[in-house]
């Protein structure tokens, strides 16, 4: 076995480095896959489409928030108009929450499990899951006119009362509060664990994930959990769902595994992590992507056949709105697109080794997540006010439903891409790289 010469790359080198054994890369020979341009991007990369979808981000959140006027009317109909907006761009700052804590499980998650296979593509999860900060400023203007958006807070029927220990305004805002700050510190102190040992090289510094993550799994589950009753749940608060909670998980989950090979396959595609991310590390990460799919369409079969065969009218109030006046053929198409589609191509292994197919898959998958989110958004916007009975609206389709996505989703994207061309692209310090760049699958 030959050893790979060592060659400079940024921060200090440990005492005694492993002895690499890249394959399934294109590493020349005695070339060192820990090379400073081989763990780095080049400089300037991705400041043209960050910046450019930047600007479309901008412009999409601001003829959102001209709807309203743009679309005419007045009294009810321009409520209306400025509750169809906002209930738009809420589905775009879920999408961009749900890919940021979806990462932040993921780290914990690998951290737990001790993926060694992982390390050389952890960062990018890390990179993702930083971005807390960005998707919770994204929210604000749902938070801000919750009033316009959750009918619970100018509800006045006996149901609303009866929830109001639970669904009022104060308490409604500081179990928000307290969501952000547990997300917020969970990620602070994970990524900057990482990035410290990119400088120290030592190995406690591992353990002290593992252990930040055990503990972190148990509020991350909670807080999400309680979050999807707060933000998505409670749009309709006649409507229940015990199930509801890892629902959210599963589809955030989803996406950002999609996510995660996208951005892998950008990195790979102008020319780094040679030797570091190979065939074998996109394999498995196509078999999570195969599992995570799997999960959703049980999660999300069980939620509503458990819903159908109660026959409760309370319960069924959610579906009867989104199974008609065309919902419902939403509701077929998740069916195909979201679950058969990708299930039966995942299951190929040839997909699942080739960064390029597999990332199609996974812009597939994450349009799918979009249309899962808009169709649990955005019905309520027409379906009857303040009433317990499965009474539907009209879909009321516009062009700000595109723009309401895309306007925060925009914003997010250029702050990842912005994200991956600064810092070193993995965890140069973690003890187990030597594990992750001699992963092979053998099945």
């Amino acid at each position: 076995m030959t050893s790979i010469p060592a060659q400079p790359h940024d921060g200090p080198h440990p005492t005694h480095r492993p002895t690499l054994r890249p394959h399934g890369g294109a590493l020349g020979p005695g070339e060192d896959p820990l090379a400073h341009d081989n763990i780095h991007m080049p400089p300037g990369w991705g400041r043209v489409a960050s910046g450019l979808l930047l600007g479309i981000g901008g412009v999409s959140c601001v003829l959102t928030a001209l709807y309203p006027v743009l679309a005419g009317g007045s009294g009810d109909e321009a409520g209306k108009a400025a509750k169809h907006a906002l209930a738009s761009y809420h589905v775009g700052f879920l999408y961009a929450l749900g890919l940021a804590l979806g990462s932040l499980g993921l780290v914990m998650i690998m951290h737990l499990v001790k993926a060694g296979w992982s390390v050389t593509m952890r960062r990018q999860v890390e990179n993702v899951a930083g971005l807390l900060p960005v998707a919770l400023a994204l929210g604000l203007p749902s938070v801000i006119f919750a009033g316009t958006l959750f009918k619970w807070t100018k509800a006045t029927d006996s149901l609303a009362q009866h929830k109001a220990p639970f669904l009022n305004e104060p308490f409604f805002y500081a179990r928000l509060a307290v969501y952000a700050l547990l997300w917020l510190g969970l990620s602070a102190r994970l990524g900057g664990l990482s990035r410290r040992q990119d400088l120290i090289r030592d190995p406690e510094l591992t353990r002290h994930a593992v252990a930040s993550s055990a503990v972190g799994i148990l509020v991350f589950a909670l807080s999400v959990a309680f979050a999807s009753f707060d933000l998505i749940m409670a749009l309709d608060y006649h409507w229940y769902s015990t199930m509801f909670g890892v629902y959210f998980f599963a589809g955030n989950m989803i996406a950002s595994l999609s996510l995660w090979a996208l951005v892998l396959g950008a990195v790979r595609a102008a020319g780094r992590l040679r030797g570091l991310v190979t065939a074998e590390h996109s394999h498995d990460l196509g078999k999570l992507m195969l599992g995570f799919t799997v999960f959703w369409a049980y999660i999300s079969f069980s939620q509503y056949f458990l819903i159908w065969y109660a026959n409760i009218p309370e319960s069924q109030v959610w579906f009867m709105v989104r199974k008609s006046n065309g919902w419902e053929n939403v509701f077929l198409f998740m069916a195909f697109g979201h679950f058969l589609a990708p299930f039966l191509v995942l299951l190929f292994r040839d997909v699942k080794r080739s960064s390029v197919v597999l990332g199609g898959v996974a812009a597939w998958l994450m349009l799918m997540h979009a249309l899962d989110l808009f169709w649990q958004v955005r019905p309520i916007v027409y379906a009857l006010e303040n009433t317990g009975t499965p009474t539907p609206g009209k879909m009321g389709l516009a062009w700000v439903d595109v723009t309401g996505l895309l306007g925060p989703v925009a914003v997010f994207a250029a702050a990842v891409v912005w994200r991956i061309g600064r810092g070193v692209l993995i965890p140069s310090g973690d003890p187990r790289l030597a594990e992750a760049i001699e992963h092979k699958n053998y099945v």
